[in-house]
């Protein structure tokens, strides 16, 4: 179906090959994680940077933002997801990615399972004050801990 003449365009149809043509972005869930009794907040390393980050990937092709949730714990940290709230979603224009925010809740505070070819660092945070001091700022990371001091 086209747009009537005289209607804005509500969908990008391209008159030369008629398809209509939709700008592709990527997909990438982030999650805070807590330890069963919700006293520690997880947070991580990566890539050389100084700060602090949650966990975060990308969503692959004919996968659920909650089978890349299980899939990104299970593959960086060997984490056991026991429960799951999505909290917002976010437009990151440096990546042109479409962020889905989580706050999650896993099985056992055990770091071992790290992949340390993709975590810097990984640690157990005991109050926000002090996540906040480790956050990287400006990410969407920042935003995810500020929602989470907000509702908590």
């Amino acid at each position: 179906m086209r747009p009537c003449e005289g209607e804005p365009e509500l969908i990008p149809f391209c008159p030369s090959c008629g398809e209509y043509r939709f700008e592709q972005f990527n997909v990438a869930i982030i999650t805070a994680i807590f330890n069963t009794d919700r006293t520690k907040l997880f947070m991580m390393r990566q890539y050389g940077r100084e700060k602090f980050n949650f966990l975060a990937g990308y969503v692959n092709k004919g996968e659920s933002a909650e089978e890349a949730l299980r899939r990104e714990m299970q593959e960086e940290m060997g984490m056991t997801l026991v429960s799951h709230k999505m909290l917002f979603t976010y437009y990151f224009a440096k990546s042109n990615t479409l962020m889905i925010a989580f706050e999650s809740t896993v099985d056992s505070e055990d770091l071992s399972g790290m992949n340390e070819r993709e975590v810097d660092e990984a640690r157990w945070f005991c109050s926000y004050d002090e996540a906040w001091e480790a956050v990287i700022r400006g990410a969407v990371a920042e935003k995810l801990l500020k929602q989470l001091t907000l509702s908590h």
